[in-house]
């Protein structure tokens, strides 16, 4: 299996983080830890250091982070994204958030950057890791605009299934995660898009299927489960083709 999306470098893992991540190489052939901020960047490649060849990472810049953080911040991660290309999987997650109310200034300033680190992703061939929250559709008709980047990865879908197989008609992944397990809308979307475009996620430490307890990659196998119910293919299937995509979107 392969956890496509986690956040290991968060202050939430700091007292177990080592135990899931050796209890993990029992049943995982990589874990994806991404960064979405210079301090969470720079942890999330000390940790791909500490466990090379099973850890993998990748830079981002949160669009909430890049909405409200001022321009000598934005450039300077837009420089550490930059500088650390050679070490990083993808750039991500990077995106919008529509979820909240957000003032004009703060869409803009999402929006801004979105584009900048678009092009980043054009000019050096890297493939994009998106959080698109409320966003989905809007984000979708932008990134059709960059036909130079190599893959597209939807982090944690959860819009709508017109917008799935719009995605999926354009050679993009589609990302689900634990959430699905307790969503009609995500089941529905499951059903729609073809195995050939999955991956599979857990985002710890969020989207937990256990209330009060940080979510982990073990639970990846609930996802699979889930997705074994819906499209009634077995789960051997599933985990092989979702991880053969993975590997081909973040080159493993």
């Amino acid at each position: 299996m392969i956890d496509s999306h986690c956040h290991l470098n968060f202050v939430d893992f700091d007292e177990t983080r080592d135990v899931i991540i050796n209890k993990s190489k029992k049943e995982f052939r990589y874990i994806v830890d991404c960064g979405a901020s210079i301090e969470g960047n720079n942890r999330s490649l000390e940790l791909k250091n500490k466990y090379d060849e099973f850890i993998k990472s990748t830079f981002g810049y949160h669009p909430v982070y890049a909405g409200k953080d001022d321009k000598e911040t934005t450039d300077k991660t837009i420089e550490q994204i930059i500088n650390n290309l050679d070490n990083i999987q993808a750039i991500g997650e990077i995106g919008l958030d529509f979820s909240e109310n957000r003032s004009e200034d703060e869409l803009n300033r999402q929006h801004k950057t979105f584009h900048r680190l678009l092009d980043v992703a054009t000019e050096y061939d890297m493939p994009i890791v998106l959080h698109v929250r409320e966003a989905e559709q809007h984000a979708l008709e932008i990134v059709k605009e960059y036909p130079g980047i190599p893959d597209v990865i939807f982090h944690c879908f959860s819009g709508t299934k017109t917008t799935a197989l719009e995605a999926v008609d354009c050679g993009y992944y589609l990302s689900f995660a634990t959430n699905a397990l307790f969503s009609k809308k995500h089941k529905k979307n499951i059903k729609a898009v073809p195995l050939e475009n999955m991956l599979t996620e857990t985002d710890s430490p969020y989207l937990s299927p256990v209330k009060g307890e940080p979510n982990q990659p073990s639970n990846i196998r609930l996802t699979i489960e889930r997705i074994e119910r819906t499209k009634n293919i077995e789960f051997k299937e599933i985990e092989k083709q979702t991880e053969k995509n993975a590997i081909n979107v973040y080159n493993l």
